[in-house]
């Protein structure tokens, strides 16, 4: 059913490195750096926003922080470098590589200067947000262009010219099976009205006689609020290298998707295959653990769902439940596994993202019409079906602490809820159309937060009072203009009051302030596509953990200094 409710907006390299042993100095109110030191261009400008990356000898962990206004960095005492034998580097596609080896010990600073050479933005290392900024077009053509770096980046979409009759094709095939079927609710660029509109604009741009696109570089934020994270790097196993013609599911390398963390350790789901990955937060050792994916369950039974790659299906969200156990979902299962005895169990029903709630039941929707409850504390359980409405496409859901399940129907531009207490079930627009609500998280209060894909927002949903509210990524940004921003998934902070998301076109992620609306945005020190990401509930500082999907893959940890 339809519900009304009230709906508001808020909108409130030629290094030149010296090290050296300083006296022990406090460099920082927490307690002194053991490095610091300052980085200008080759004309001696200081430079701000800068990513200084520590990379800790014969170890898998880099650490980056960033430099200030006056360009001066340094690593808090608090932050992953520790005593040891350091590869200190600035990689940057504007500026030449510069490298410095250095030790740090305890009790003394080490200072280490860089000066910098500028070169040109090479058209491989641009962002498909700084592709799309050099061209031509409306926004509507834009915002279904955008959505092609999805899969892929625009460097290989563009790779060659095509008619008109040869992009509706390729755009079809890239839409697979979604492309036949009517979507009136979304924005996706596979709906049938917007084919031949995105195939005549790539026409236009990349036609038979065309030149290769250009591309205009964003820039780096700079800010006090923009440079004031430390971000801590985690090699993975078949991590690879990068290459920006790869297409997405090359099964040599991991593609890590969601992220979970507790004290020890950080588990990771691989889209394309079926392991458990995990990483030693103190050592970064990772590991794959192999399971046994449940009858039925999995990509391969399902046959992908027709784009290159067969991207759908595989193995996705994972949550922890009350006991400390990691719950995996993917199509058609689901998997539990035992940190304690090492064991895993499946149910042969299940779906990419589910919800879990207070008793440990996880909540998933298997076919369209059908909301199913897994005692997951019971291997021989049988699954109890809920009936609810069918719906165009949905994409994620969550259970909140009364037992209700939130769900993003981003085909139609809605969020449904269940409550099992009474058999209700609701349906409410987006105050935005077309939003595409896509991932999410329900908060401390049972508000749901979650990251309007095609509007560039997160929207937070308040079922108690009836309030859906809409905060734009780029503070003061419109839904579907410039820079087009794709935030793919929100996670909620209760303790600093604060949402993250992120911009899948841009190697950008936010945080946006809970009670004032305003966004701060941060630039990754490394081109980043990210998936999901999670909050680290109760950590001193605000920080979330980022899977970087795209080869060279890792997890990424950002704390706010």
């Amino acid at each position: 059913m339809k519900t009304s409710l009230y709906v508001g907006t808020a909108l409130t390299a030629i290094a030149v490195a010296c090290a050296a042993v300083l006296p022990n100095a406090s460099l920082a109110a927490d307690g002194p750096s053991l490095l610091a030191g300052k980085v200008v261009s080759s004309t001696g400008a200081a430079l701000a926003g800068i990513p200084i990356k520590a990379h800790r000898n014969d170890s898998p962990i880099t650490v980056a922080v960033y430099t200030d206004a006056k360009g001066e960095y340094s690593f808090p005492s608090w932050s992953d470098l520790t005593p040891g034998a350091y590869s200190i580097a600035i990689e940057l596609p504007d500026f030449e590589r510069a490298t410095s080896p250095v030790s740090v010990a305890q009790g003394q600073s080490a200072k280490l200067d860089f000066t910098l050479q500028s070169k040109p933005l090479a058209y491989d290392d641009a962002t498909a947000s700084e592709i799309i900024a050099a061209l031509p077009g409306t926004d509507h053509q834009k915002v279904l262009f955008t959505q092609c770096s999805n899969c892929h980046s625009l460097q290989w979409a563009l790779q060659a010219p095509h008619t008109k009759e040869e992009w509706a094709g390729i755009v079809k095939r890239m839409g697979g099976r979604a492309s036949e079927t009517p979507q009136p609710g979304t924005y996706a660029f596979s709906q049938k009205p917007n084919i031949e509109p995105l195939a005549e604009y790539l026409a236009q741009i990349r036609g038979p006689g065309s030149e290769k696109v250009s591309f205009k570089q964003r820039p780096r934020p700079t800010d006090a609020a923009a440079t004031a994270i430390v971000v801590t790097e985690y090699d993975l196993p078949r991590g690879g290298t990068r290459d920006v013609f790869n297409i997405r599911g090359d099964r040599r390398f991991v593609w890590p998707h969601d992220v979970i963390v507790n004290d020890k350790y950080a588990y990771y789901t691989d889209h394309f295959s079926f392991i458990l990955g995990r990483v030693d937060r103190k050592t970064g050792e990772g590991v794959e653990l192999p399971f046994q994916v449940p009858t039925g369950a999995g990509r391969d039974t399902m046959g992908g769902d027709g784009r290159p790659g067969d991207p759908g299906g595989g193995a996705h969200e994972l949550q922890f439940d009350q006991k400390g156990n990691v719950i995996i979902g993917m199509n058609n299962g689901t998997v539990k596994y035992d940190p304690t005895t090492g064991q895993f169990n499946g149910w042969s029903i299940g779906s990419p993202m589910f919800g879990l709630d207070p008793e440990g039941n996880v909540w998933t929707i298997r076919r369209q019409g059908e909301l199913n409850k897994i005692d997951t504390t019971n291997a021989s359980s049988k699954p109890t079906m809920y009936p609810i409405p069918k719906n165009g496409g949905m994409y994620d859901l969550d259970t909140d602490s009364k037992g209700r399940t939130h769900i993003n129907i981003w085909r139609e531009g809605k969020i449904g809820i269940f409550d099992p207490k009474t058999i209700e079930y609701k349906e409410y627009k987006t105050p935005t159309a077309l939003s595409g609500p896509r991932r999410g998280q329900i908060d401390a209060q049972n508000r749901y937060w979650t990251a309007q894909f095609y509007a560039g927002q997160v929207l937070m949903f308040d079922p108690d009072k009836q309030i859906i509210k809409e905060y734009p990524l780029i503070n003061g940004a419109k839904p579907y203009s410039a820079p087009y921003a794709e935030p793919y998934s929100a996670s909620v902070d209760d303790k600093h009051q604060v949402v993250w998301t992120n911009d899948f076109a841009s190697s950008r992620i936010y945080r946006i302030d809970i009670n004032t609306g305003h966004s701060t945005e941060f630039m990754t020190p490394s081109n980043y596509e990210i998936r999901d990401f999670k909050v680290e509930v109760g950590a001193e500082r605000p920080t979330v953990w980022i899977p970087a999907y795209r080869a060279p893959a890792k997890l990424v940890k950002v704390v706010v200094q």
